[in-house]
């Protein structure tokens, strides 16, 4: 070791190991590729990047579709793609033979506390294999039974593995009992898995994710789950009958689960009606979290609530404005996020507010009240009705979210993307058939499948970049690369605000009466002036409120029929300046002096969050800017 390694060295030992993890720990900017690359520099950053490397592990890229002959629909040709298919089993085998690698390395075996592995969902993966006749098809089976082999082999050598992600794998008897005997395994997700087994309650789970499950999938998968010890439960993607039948179909005596706290639904087809949800969340009495996928959740007319008998210590609520007036009143909830994505509530006056809003202030939780109250984007309520509303009705919010927006009427009818948006989407259909993929002799699928792993193989030992190069222990002291371009950032680096411009110089163009009060509300596009508003104390908010956005409201008039999802940058007159969202911010601070976190929308669109950070010796504070 010559003068200059040694000095270098020492340098690296001489700064705490504790403070290398938290220069180079996720999250500081670090990508996989910078973490490779320092793996190489010393042996300390080896010690701590490899951890995070191999932290997760994710074969999710491998596709295997019902056969390999296309017939397009409208000119009925016939090809056959075999391109397609090399693509495919190559993403399958690679993903077996790094599975083995790591599974079969004594040192980064020990690292991954995720694994996610599965293949695109189609049909004939959850049955049998394909007829003898469809050669290629049959070869893409073979290699993706053989990753499921190396699954089952490899998951007792993962030691410290927390999360298991399956996707549209058959679970057997032997990975039933692989997942139940392992020692540190807490969470599974399950994707269009087909059960071939009896399947029976893994205590070890807490977590449980369901999603593209069919009615029997359903009843099997909702089985894994021990009444006594699940806590949290995950359900997406999945039709209304198939979710009632799955809890339905658990064992009488265990079929309460009694320890979960949170729950999350997002079903597709069919709404839930409130028989519906009834059902569903009386099978867990202890619930705390309550998550509802947007617009999942048929209500009838008038004022009906849910049982209170019903969840009675619902602590936090996500999900639609409605379905919030039914769950919130009667418990003890603290926590409301209404997170509608494209359907919202429309109320011109305060009577109409009212109807929409007062069933949240039915909430038990009469000590604390709402504390977080997250109003939906497209809630449309002039900004001057309902920033009173809230600061009168709910004054012990502390996390506040609202849109600032004017009256737009809405239209009768919303369109996500437009109505002409959906009639420019191109028809892209192939069906797939199951016919004889071309002229292919004997052997010549299996010479083409020893090619692929051939080259795979040569890849992963070989590779730089490959997360398992060092599974077979080359020597790289000598290999030089060139260092990867440079990433595009799209945050910037903290700043602290030193000065900024006061609001009278940026609020000249509002008129005040003789007791100084504005002779009129700004416009419903003039997001910068309703900002100022609320700097000055014109538009009240709750007076202990530590975490606010306010986000600029964009929604369709009665002419605009092709209004895009999400808004786009504002101009003129709602252009918001950097320098005009520091002052409101420096004002809001001194108007409000336990707000914390400030996000607001600069003229390009993107979100700015200021923080307020404590000051040193005097007590001073200062703001810095995140701009994401």
């Amino acid at each position: 070791m010559n003068n200059l390694e040694t000095a270098s060295s020492g340098i690296l030992h001489q700064i705490p190991v504790e403070l290398w993890n938290q220069i180079l720990h996720a999250g500081q900017g670090f990508t996989v590729e910078d973490l490779k690359t320092l793996c190489f520099v010393a042996p300390l950053f080896k010690a701590i990047c490899q951890p995070l490397i191999y932290k997760t592990l994710a074969f999710r890229d491998a596709k295997i579709p019902c056969g390999y002959s296309f017939e397009e629909v409208e000119t009925q040709e016939v090809t056959h793609d075999v391109n397609q298919w090399k693509r495919d089993v190559t993403g399958l085998i690679r993903a077996e033979r790094r599975l083995h690698l790591i599974g079969e390395h004594p040192s980064l075996s020990t690292h991954p506390q995720t694994i996610s592995v599965g293949v695109m969902s189609y049909a004939w993966t959850r049955s049998l294999p394909p007829a003898d006749k469809t050669a290629l098809s049959k070869a893409a089976y073979e290699t993706f039974s053989k990753l499921n082999g190396t699954l089952l082999h490899t998951l007792p050598s993962f030691t410290r593995l927390l999360r298991l992600e399956i996707g549209v794998f058959p679970i057997d008897d032997k990975l039933m009992r692989a997942m139940s005997l392992h020692p540190t395994l807490r969470e599974l997700k399950l994707r269009s898995c087909s059960f071939t087994t009896l399947t029976f309650p893994i205590p070890s789970i807490r977590l449980l994710e369901c999603s593209e499950l069919s009615q029997d999938q359903a009843a099997a998968a909702f089985c894994l789950a021990s009444s006594q010890h699940l806590e949290e439960l995950r359900i997406e993607n999945m039709e209304v009958l198939a979710i009632l039948k799955g809890l339905r179909a658990r064992p009488e005596s265990k079929s309460m689960l009694t320890k979960v706290h949170r729950l999350t639904i997002v079903p597709t087809g069919a709404k839930l009606d409130l028989v519906g949800v009834e059902t569903m969340l009386s099978y867990v009495p202890a619930l705390r979290q309550l998550d509802v996928g947007e617009a999942s959740i048929s209500l009838p007319e008038g004022d009906q609530a849910l049982k209170s008998s019903i969840i009675p210590c619902l602590r936090r609520f996500a999900g639609p404005v409605s379905f919030a007036r039914y769950v919130v009143p009667g418990r003890p909830v603290t926590d409301i996020r209404c997170v509608d994505g494209t359907s919202g509530a429309f109320a011109e006056t305060l009577a109409e507010l009212r109807v929409c809003l007062d069933p949240l202030c039915l909430s038990t939780a009469t000590a604390e009240g709402i504390t977080t109250l997250h109003l939906p984007p497209h809630m449309i309520v002039p900004i001057w009705l309902l920033s009173r509303f809230v600061a009168e009705t709910f004054p012990c919010v502390v996390d506040l979210k609202l849109t600032v927006s004017g009256l737009v009427k809405p239209m009768d009818r919303w369109f996500p993307f437009g109505p002409n948006r959906r009639r420019c989407r191109r028809r892209w259909r192939r069906r797939c058939t199951d016919g004889v993929v071309g002229p292919l002799g004997e052997g010549t699928v299996e010479g083409m499948v020893k090619d692929i792993r051939e080259n795979v193989e040569n890849e992963l030992v070989s590779g730089f970049y490959n997360p398992c190069h060092t599974a077979k222990g080359v020597d790289y002291a000598t290999i030089r690369v060139s260092p990867p371009p440079s990433a595009t950032h799209t945050s910037s680096s903290l700043q602290d605000i030193d000065s900024v411009p006061t609001l009278p110089n940026v609020c000249n163009d509002v008129v005040t009466n003789s007791a100084g009060v504005p002779s009129r509300d700004p416009q419903a596009d003039d997001y910068q002036e309703a900002l100022i508003y609320f700097a000055l104390g014109w538009y009240p908010l709750p007076a202990g409120i530590q975490t606010l956005v306010l986000m600029p409201g964009v929604f369709p008039s009665l002419n605009d029929i092709t209004w895009p999802m999400y808004p786009p940058p504002f101009g003129s007159p709602g252009a918001v300046e950097e320098m005009t969202l520091d002052a409101v911010v420096t004002a809001l601070g001194k108007r409000y002096p336990s707000l914390g976190s400030a996000t607001l929308v600069a003229s390009n669109g993107r979100l700015r969050e200021r923080m307020r950070i404590p000051g040193i010796g005097n007590g001073a504070t200062r703001w810095t800017v995140l701009g994401t």
